[in-house]
């Protein structure tokens, strides 16, 4: 065992997340934030990051920071007061200060307006902030920070639940449309209108998150047993997963691979889930005729309706069984973490699932083409005192110890 001795970090890191494109970490504690490469995490054996403070931005304590992918645009949180600030020379372009605390923050990268490429105006391209307060969603203009609209009067939403595209096509924003039934709610940022609303779930949402294309979006109930996929903005449903059949559980967080081939899950529990979006067919089953196909296919409709109408908590429950698929594949973190967060990396022609938890480790599984259980091949400190432990560097690794043995 070593000698020296661990660290509690967990009343001192509020904030990890990855950005948009997966290539940073990004750390919240009392004294001020850190950023963390993903690429070096699989790269090298010790972590060095880029350690600001706080004291010259007048905050007490960084409870979020939202990076605008790799740029120098940067948004500090602390509490109710939201600075935005060039990273690079850590000058603050704007301050704002809101009556209630900020809980989430997303930012896009330029929407085109115009279809013309020889569209000759700057105002053809528009970028979003929004920020989410417990009862009510701000849509500001990156360039100066205008308030452009603001969703108000939404169902309560102390968790914060929700998320923006971040590409240059589209500007989405989804978020809990009630907080009883997990409906979602996707509002167009850019032309200030609502665009649609389908229930996603039975139970309020947990979690939900698009994919980096912006045409799919995640999402997850507070029981947490059954994941979902759905297309944007239709809302179709596009697959069905069940990360467990009994034991609910709070999902953190989801992640899709830039492919959008694969999704990850983690959440209050030991076990981080991978599951792959492809549809399955099952070739062993006998061609049938189309006008029998489609008489079946009719009666079969019509009697979903008629149960889910009568029983709907019961014929949602047997549906979830019939149709959801496992998952993938499955990495074993060294123990429960109070707060984490997933991300699918790809590096250097390689997919690995990366795991960032409050109590300052970040875990690195290679991903296996035939799914299963993964390895674990790197793990790093992070966080405010990560720097004081790197006598003793975790680096690779071949199997999975508790942090005890660290």
């Amino acid at each position: 065992m070593s000698s020296y001795k661990m660290y509690d970090t967990r009343r001192m890191m509020n904030y990890i997340g990855f950005n948009q494109d997966l290539k940073m970490i990004a750390v919240g504690h009392k004294e001020g934030y850190m950023f963390y490469k993903t690429s070096d995490v699989l790269d090298k054996s010790r972590l060095s990051c880029g350690i600001q403070n706080l004291n010259n931005l007048g905050l007490q304590n960084c409870t979020i920071i939202e990076r605008l992918f790799s740029s120098s645009l940067m948004i500090v949180v602390s509490q109710k007061n939201l600075r935005v600030l060039n990273v690079a020379t850590n000058n603050i372009i704007c301050d704002h200060q809101f009556n209630k605390p900020v809980l989430t923050v997303r930012l896009n990268k330029q929407v085109m307006l115009c279809n013309n490429v020889n569209c000759p105006t700057e105002s053809s391209f528009l970028q979003r902030v929004i920020v989410c307060l417990e009862d009510s969603i701000l849509i500001y203009n990156i360039k100066d920070m205008k308030m452009m609209h603001s969703i108000v009067d939404t169902p309560l939403n102390k968790l914060g639940v929700v998320d923006l595209t971040s590409n240059s096509g589209d500007a989405y924003i989804a978020f809990p449309g009630n907080t009883t039934t997990g409906s979602v709610h996707l509002f167009d940022a850019i032309n200030l209108v609502s665009v649609n609303t389908f229930v996603a779930h039975e139970g309020a949402l947990a979690c939900l998150q698009f994919n980096q294309k912006g045409d799919m979006i995640a999402t997850a109930s507070t029981k947490g047993t059954v994941i979902r996929v759905y297309s944007v903005p239709d809302g179709h449903l596009l697959f069905e997963f069940r990360r467990g059949v009994s034991r609910c559980v709070t999902i953190y967080s989801l992640c899709f691979s830039s492919d959008s081939k694969y999704l990850a899950s983690s959440s209050n529990t030991e076990t981080v889930h991978v599951f792959k979006l492809e549809k399955t067919e099952d070739v062993s089953k006998p061609e049938v005729p189309n006008d029998m196909m489609e008489t079946a296919a009719g009666w079969l409709s019509a009697f979903n309706k008629t149960v889910s109408t009568y029983m709907p908590y019961q014929f949602m429950q047997v549906s979830e069984l019939m149709t959801t698929e496992r998952s993938f594949a499955t990495a074993k973190l060294p123990c429960v973490t109070e707060s984490n967060r997933v991300a699918l990396v790809s590096h250097k022609n390689h997919q690995y699932l990366m795991v960032a938890t409050n109590d300052g480790f970040v875990y690195a599984y290679q991903m296996n083409p035939e799914g299963g259980e993964l390895d674990l091949v790197k793990q790093h400190y992070i966080g405010p005192e990560s720097e004081s432990l790197h006598s003793s560097p975790l680096g690779n690794v071949t199997n999975t110890r508790s942090h005890n043995d660290f």
